[in-house]
């Protein structure tokens, strides 16, 4: 066993020489290939920073409304032209407040308004021979068809309104009564904005007469009114859309407008003030055609618009409301704000306003309060209405009645 032992550690020390003495090529270990991280992986390194991390998504620009810009633009034009002028006639142009509500439109825009004065035959008359001598210094109309039709669209007076017109409340249909309509041939150059209600076209003295009595056009003429009549001629600007009701209507037309001419012994006015005065002293019975009553009613003279409602039905009138560009106007951009502005919710109730403390016209916006609108002129929305003049004939109807009214006129030797 002692002799197995040497041998073994013999044998031991042999090979531990032989390893010291040997000088081996050592085989490469290949370095380990790192895993790739997904690209969806969570970067548990970039966590641990105060970095955050970069947003691939860039800020939008802020936009900017284009009706505010252009509407922002514009008033700035017509700041620098400082001026607009405007003729306002017959319905709101008569109000005394109409100066205030210019006013409005002057402190909200810095633009100072000069409201022209005087009657529509009058102020086309003048703007005639301005610019036959090449002087344009109107720019917005404000008046009744007649003169529109008959005078300022033939004359070339009128710029197309409807291109100018951008304002959202002012091209919202559904905000004003039986949308949006224009009343010219064209349907661009002359836009009503008052649809007044009308239960009759008369009024009467309530000393005089019991309106319990009337119940139709025919009741006047009986007999006992005989002289009692008053009236403005009928083919003049102001009254002829009423004309054209009686001329078109179908239980009246011409043998009502003859016999009460011819039979009734009526007596013409100058004016509509003039043959509401007489009414209301009891100098006569019925004033028709657009007697100025409201103002006299008022101060507690017995004279009242008949709105107990006649066999013939109701119509609806824009009167003399309706709204004109003029061509070739002085202070474009001031017109183009101008009448934006005069159709917005604003605009329209300040003209409601216009006639305080009486009340005033009855806009076509649905979307403004009518606590200011004259009860003989409010909208009964229970009521349905004759409303011809959005009617696109109508300027021509409204032509073949003033002709025919006139040669009854020249056969009778009335003026």
């Amino acid at each position: 066993m002692r002799k197995l032992a040497l041998v073994m550690v013999s044998m031991l020390a042999l090979m531990a020489a032989a390893a010291c003495g040997s000088d081996p090529t050592p085989t490469p270990v290949p370095e380990p290939t790192p895993t790739p991280v997904p690209p969806t992986a969570t970067p548990t390194a970039m966590a641990m920073t105060d970095d955050p991390a970069p947003d691939p998504t860039p800020t939008p620009e802020p936009t900017v409304d284009p009706f505010v810009a252009e509407w922002e633009a514009l008033i700035e034009a017509a700041q620098a032209e400082g001026e607009l002028v405007a003729f306002i006639c017959c319905g709101v142009g008569r109000g005394a407040n109409i100066r205030n509500v210019l006013g409005v439109f002057e402190d909200k825009f810095n633009v100072s308004v000069v409201n022209s004065t005087g009657s529509s035959r009058e102020q086309w008359d003048r703007v005639q021979a301005e610019r036959e001598a090449g002087r344009y210094d109107l720019d917005v109309w404000m008046g009744g068809l007649r003169t529109s039709n008959a005078r300022l669209l033939p004359g070339g007076a009128l710029a197309p309104l409807k291109p100018l017109i951008f304002h959202p409340e002012a091209l919202d249909e559904d905000a004003f009564f039986g949308g949006i309509n224009y009343v010219d041939p064209e349907a661009q150059y002359v836009r009503p904005f008052v649809a007044n209600a009308s239960a009759a076209e008369f009024s009467y003295n309530s000393n005089n007469v019991n309106p319990a009595d009337i119940s139709s056009y025919w009741d006047l003429l009986d007999p006992k009114y005989k002289g009692r009549i008053v009236f403005q001629p009928w083919h003049i600007a102001g009254v002829t859309q009423t004309t054209a009701f009686f001329y078109w209507h179908p239980d009246l037309g011409t043998e009502y407008i003859e016999r009460l001419h011819r039979e009734m012994d009526p007596t013409i006015a100058p004016d509509a003030r003039t043959a509401g005065e007489w009414t209301a002293i009891g100098q006569f019975d019925i004033c028709f055609l657009g007697c100025e009553q409201a103002e006299l009613e008022a101060e507690g003279l017995p004279v009242a618009e008949f709105t107990a409602g006649l066999a013939e039905g109701s119509r609806l009138s824009t009167g003399g409301n309706t709204l004109m560009a003029i061509d070739s106007a002085p202070n474009p951009n001031a017109q183009k704000l101008f009448v934006n502005w005069w159709l917005t919710k604003e605009g329209q109730t300040l003209m409601q306003q216009a006639e305080l403390p009486m009340g005033g016209q009855d806009s076509l916006r649905l979307d403004i309060p009518k606590d200011d609108v004259l009860p003989a002129n409010r909208r009964d929305p229970n009521k349905t209405y004759l409303y011809t003049e959005i009617d696109p004939d109508f300027p021509t109807k409204l032509d073949e009645a003033i002709v025919w009214v006139q040669g009854l006129y020249d056969e009778l030797g009335l003026r």
